[in-house]
């Protein structure tokens, strides 16, 4: 990837990263809207990568002491569930399915994504304000979503790390800094990228792994109550 980057969807249209800028192209206009915000929202990862901010797949809160703590884990493992029972205790919310990352002289800065926030209607058996929205979920997404609001922060520094994952039980273990990266760096793909952007990439990936501490979350529906007394037992 040089200074001139050409991104093509894989049923049609692109887009030119030109500049720092990124300028529709053959077949943009006339692609349906989720290829044209599916395009847009990768050419937004690859600008702030050239500016050393990097995209992770994760849910982001602010705990009540000002740090921001990250929810990392593959689709599915309840990132966007946990990110929206901390938003109804008050933990203002940098993103539910992607934040990014930025390394500001010895501190982790995480940035906020923000995409609409979005959870399955199936969470109405814990939630009950959700049963009453039926009408705003997304039908043809496999997961029944809605959108919902959430008090949003801007920015934050990093404080903790949590590796997310449903299980038969609750369990939270500190993880090694070298476990901690292997879970996050596919999480955040594009520093595979041969480009000249790659080692800036995983130097911020192992900074975070370092720096802050991480933990492997196996969780149940009962962390849906208790999950900021865990964030808070995992911090102390």
């Amino acid at each position: 990837m040089g200074a001139d980057t050409q991104l093509v969807h894989a049923r049609g249209g692109g887009l030119l990263l030109r500049s720092g800028r990124l300028r529709p192209q053959h077949g943009y206009a006339d692609a349906a809207r989720p290829v044209r915000q599916e395009l847009a929202r990768v050419g937004a990862m690859v600008r702030l990568r050239a500016l050393g901010r990097f995209h992770i797949h994760a849910g982001g809160v602010v705990a009540p002491d000002g740090g921001a703590w990250l929810l990392v884990g593959e689709s599915g493992s309840g990132k966007s569930t946990l990110t929206y029972a901390l938003a109804r205790a008050g933990w203002p919310v940098l993103g539910d399915d992607g934040v990014v990352l930025e390394r500001a002289g010895e501190e982790l800065v995480v940035h906020g994504w923000h995409e609409p926030m979005r959870v399955s209607i199936e969470l109405a058996r814990w939630f009950p304000e959700l049963g009453e929205r039926s009408a705003d979920v997304d039908w043809e997404d496999p997961r029944r979503r809605l959108p919902v609001r959430a008090v949003r922060a801007r920015r934050a520094r990093v404080a903790g790390l949590l590796i997310v994952t449903r299980g038969p039980t609750d369990a939270l273990t500190p993880l090694p800094p070298t476990a901690a990266l292997a879970a996050v760096i596919p999480q955040s793909a594009m520093v595979l990228l041969g480009d000249g952007h790659a080692a800036a990439h995983l130097e911020t990936l192992r900074a975070l792994v370092e720096r802050v501490p991480a933990f492997r979350l196996v969780h149940t529906e009962r962390q849906l109550h208790v999950v900021a007394r865990t964030i808070a037992e995992a911090g102390a």
